[in-house]
């Protein structure tokens, strides 16, 4: 491809303004695409479907590369994912890996941290455990990691989803 064909690339929106931010470009005539998918909140009270985007901060744009700089202008805009200091395309193969993980082809989705890795401490975001914090002992499959909790001075060696965990700020 060449510089003059638009191509796909990933802009870095604030914390949860990605649904502003596709508006507001949509609306200066980008080109953008924001992945959404359906799941399930629950409150004390109640359960509740809500469609939110698929990667958190991120928003996809079909441009030419000069036409970007005029997108990060906008103040929902943190930046733009660079690759080699030029800003990265998302091949068109990738996008429909994206399009198809949207419609609903693959179930229970979950968009994992790359840089957790095994021996890290990490939090449980949710359910009983919520707040606890433990270390990463293992991937199993890339669905389930196994925590190692010390509590009352001994290990306690737990299943929990990789979507519920969050990596502890050092």
């Amino acid at each position: 491809m060449n510089k003059e064909t638009p191509q796909w690339r990933v802009l870095y929106t604030k914390p949860r303004a990605e649904k502003k931010a596709n508006d507001i470009l949509t609306g200066k005539g980008f080109s953008t695409y924001l992945p959404c998918v359906t799941v399930v909140k629950q409150w004390s009270d109640r359960k509740k479907k809500v469609l939110e985007p698929l990667f958190k901060s991120y928003l996809f744009i079909n441009s030419l590369e000069n036409r970007i700089y005029e997108a990060k202008k906008d103040e929902t805009i943190i930046g733009c994912i660079y690759f080699n200091g030029h800003p990265a395309v998302v091949r068109e193969k990738e996008m429909e890996i994206i399009r198809s993980i949207e419609a609903g082809t693959y179930k229970d989705v979950v968009v994992v941290d790359h840089s957790i890795t095994e021996g890290q401490q990490v939090q449980i975001k949710k359910g009983p455990l919520k707040g606890t914090l433990g270390i990463l002992t293992e991937f199993k499959g890339g669905q389930r990691v196994a925590i190692a909790i010390e509590t009352l001075g001994c290990n306690l060696l737990i299943n929990v989803s990789v979507g519920d965990i969050a990596k502890v700020k050092e």
